[in-house]
């Protein structure tokens, strides 16, 4: 397997027991200080097959879909170690980096009408340092 060039965060689901405070955390860092799952980067899904939590993050792509979806350039690899982020200035709310996404963790903000997708915290994500079951690993190696 070829190691990925950009720092990711790695979801072991096994580990995960669905309190869901990793969505309460990234969003009320992401969103000043507002609490709201929906506002979060990262969102943790019900395999009901499973029955597992499966939170679900982006994967920070090496060729990712979304930079080259975005027909205004709002999305670019200015984050951090060279991560896509979303320039939310700049964002027309089109959702077609959204509709691209092949790991569907582009997510879109329905009231400021922005697209959404996890950063890594500038390196230090809430998620990983707020995860009580060790469920969430960020490897910064780049």
């Amino acid at each position: 397997m070829k190691a990925k060039k950009y720092p990711s965060i790695h979801i072991d689901s096994q580990k995960c027991s669905g309190c869901r405070l990793c969505e309460l955390v990234c969003s009320t860092q992401k969103s000043a200080g507002v609490t709201n799952p929906q506002k979060s980067r990262i969102r943790v899904e019900v395999e009901h097959r499973e029955n597992q939590n499966v939170p679900q993050v982006c994967q920070q792509c090496d060729d990712p879909p979304c930079v080259t979806a975005c027909p205004v350039g709002a999305i670019s690899r200015s984050g951090f170690q060279g991560i896509p982020v979303i320039d939310r200035g700049a964002c027309t709310g089109c959702e077609a980096c959204v509709q691209v996404c092949p790991y569907r963790v582009m997510f879109f903000d329905r009231e400021e009408k922005v697209a959404l997708k996890c950063d890594l915290c500038g390196g230090e994500p809430e998620c990983v340092k707020n995860c009580l079951q060790g469920a969430i690993r960020f490897d910064a190696k780049a």
